[in-house]
């Protein structure tokens, strides 16, 4: 609808299904929502973003996660009824009842997402001014970002519009607390290298579920979520940091932490080694 295509921005996101491999997580709809309103964000800056700029995205993701919550009750797969992937696995995908539920989600969200674009100039003419105009804001590297731009130094996977984009996953998806946004990240560095590619993959391929789950990317996407709920217990931002942030200001001095250098280490050092024994 906007006039765009990323392929290698589909094949990052194919491990985030399902809440994050289907670990229940934040819900894929939700996250796609969030990667479709930085991909026009990026679109609209011409790639040229500012600190100022990422962290007005941030809080137009939140009052986007927001909406859904309200809307739905959760943004995570495990708390919606029936909805739990984690548990009913690559055969409830499958299960009619189940998907209905999530189609009607997708549906409802998409039409959410059509309407705040057809609006989008006299919405944002209209949004409060933002904590960063009164406050100095406190240099920190985004979450995602700085996984990707690590991993790619090393295996040469990944691109600079990845990068700018994923900002979007910070603090767990808008700092809403979500998904790991670094896990996330590490995630779609496997996705680019090893996922689907729909420019060269027969489509009756990729619409088969258990062909899509059977792949090679999955396999080691597994090995990598596996390793870091071993780590680290959990794969939602606030549970791993025991806290939510309530602005940018929160996230960054978190950011500037050992506790968050040590799960991007983690993150880093494994899948390179997933890479690299492949």
């Amino acid at each position: 609808m906007q006039e765009m295509r990323n392929d290698d921005l589909i094949m990052a996101l194919t491990g985030l299904a399902g809440g994050i491999l289907n670990n229940g997580s934040t819900c894929g709809v939700v996250i796609g929502g969030a990667i479709s309103s930085a991909m026009i964000r990026d679109k609209e800056l011409g790639g040229q973003w500012t600190l100022e700029d990422e962290i007005q995205l941030l809080d137009e993701i939140r009052r986007d996660v927001t909406w859904f919550e309200d809307r739905f009750g959760t943004s995570l797969c495990r708390e919606r009824a029936g909805l739990n992937y984690e548990r009913i696995t690559v055969l409830g995908l499958l299960n009619p009842r189940k998907a209905k539920g999530c189609v009607a989600r997708a549906g409802a969200n998409m039409t959410y997402f059509v309407e705040k674009y057809e609006n989008a100039e006299q919405a944002r003419d209209n949004l409060p001014m933002h904590e960063f105009h009164k406050h100095p804001a406190e240099a920190a590297e985004h979450c995602a970002p700085k996984i990707l731009r690590e991993i790619r130094d090393k295996t040469g996977i990944g691109n600079d519009s990845l990068e700018q984009i994923s900002v979007a996953l910070d603090g767990g998806l808008g700092l809403s607390g979500g998904g790991c946004g670094a896990l996330s990240g590490a995630l779609m560095a496997l996705g680019l290298k090893y996922a689907l590619d729909p420019q060269k993959t027969d489509p009756r391929k990729l619409r088969n579920i258990y062909r899509a789950m059977d792949s090679e990317f999955f396999r080691m996407a597994k090995i990598l979520v596996s390793a870091f709920i071993e780590e680290f217990e959990y794969i939602e931002c606030s549970r791993i940091t025991a806290r939510k942030f309530n602005d940018w200001g929160e996230f960054s001095k978190f950011r500037n932490t050992s506790s968050c250098d040590a799960i991007n280490q983690f993150l880093v050092d494994k899948t390179v080694e997933i890479i690299n024994d492949r």
